[in-house]
């Protein structure tokens, strides 16, 4: 083999194994954070205890939990006032409830699976299976936590009049609030199905990286591994920077003008996790690129000096 098609060779095997180690590092954290609980509630769990929860979440639950009551029991008119007082300061209770965590960490995996499922589904677009043509956003379901306060008002209406009147239990169907997010200008359906299937298999990526980089070291003459080691580093430095500034760009369109509600709370905090599970990736592939870059530029102008300072006539 030619020297020069050797040593381009050896540069495109450099940047071939940083494109796999990227892939698989990032890879494995859209995989897990996608097919495993442990990211997301990590990511909005702690909203259980944030003060901007407690305000939005029992104007949404009273909506809710008015709507099946009335829509299952025919509710006196002159009880109409004390239900909506009851159900207002019920909502507010459950977030000092015990049952309040669990029920909202069943929330967040019952919203993450339901999620993956219909992406699955969107794989197989059919006229049973409307979800394929369209765009499929995070529907958050908080039944679960519409059961839990549907358990505190009617444990604090025991005894009373409206309490003889209420049934035992509500329906626990699933109840959907659309976040709109991922948009279908930022990130359609489509893209994400396929970049979800191509991130469950980081571990091949991670497998075919190093052999690629011995390769390519292996394979580039002497004087070409500094320039074959800074094309790597470079590849990783602007990789790392793009995807940090594109992930960051996910959430921020017309995020200005929109009224908070649940949706936008979760939304928000979702987006701004999302970024932190892939910003220590990034990290990594940004301070690797540099420190790479520098010491493939100190190689190469250490190997010139050496071939300067060479025997002479």
């Amino acid at each position: 083999m030619r020297t020069t098609t050797r040593n381009i060779t050896a540069i495109v095997l450099m940047v071939l194994a940083v494109l796999l180690g990227s892939g698989a590092m990032l890879g494995s954290a859209a995989a897990r954070l996608a097919d495993t609980p442990g990211p997301l509630q990590g990511i909005l769990g702690p909203l259980a205890s944030d003060p901007e929860l407690r305000r939005v979440l029992p104007g949404t639950l009273g909506t809710e939990l008015a709507a099946r009551i009335t829509a299952q029991t025919a509710v006196p008119q002159i009880l109409a006032g004390p239900l909506e007082n009851a159900i207002a300061t019920a909502g507010g209770a459950l977030l000092d409830d015990p049952s309040f965590r669990p029920a909202w960490d069943a929330t967040i995996e019952a919203t993450r699976a339901d999620f993956t499922a219909r992406l699955r589904a969107a794989k197989d677009p059919g006229a049973e299976n409307p979800e394929g043509v369209e765009q499929v956003t995070l529907h958050l379901d908080i039944a679960p936590l519409l059961g839990s306060g549907y358990r505190t008002l009617h444990a604090s209406l025991q005894g009373s009049a409206l309490g003889a009147v209420l049934p035992e239990a509500i329906p626990t169907t699933p109840v959907v609030l659309d976040t709109g997010w991922p948009r279908a200008d930022q990130l359609p359906t489509a893209t994400l199905d396929n970049w979800l299937s191509l991130a469950r298999g980081w571990v091949w990526m991670l497998g075919g990286a190093v052999p690629a980089a011995a390769a390519g070291m292996l394979l580039a003459t002497r004087s070409a591994r500094p320039w074959a080691l800074l094309a790597g580093g470079a590849a990783a430095l602007l990789l790392g920077t793009a995807t940090r500034l594109w992930v960051g760009s996910l959430g921020s369109a017309g995020t200005e003008d929109r009224a908070a509600s649940l949706q936008t709370l979760v939304t928000d905090r979702l987006v701004a996790g999302v970024a932190g599970e892939f910003g220590a990736a990034t990290t990594i592939l940004v301070i690797g690129g540099i420190v790479v870059v520098l010491a493939g530029a100190g190689w190469a102008w250490l190997a010139s000096r050496t071939a300067d300072d060479g025997p002479r006539g």
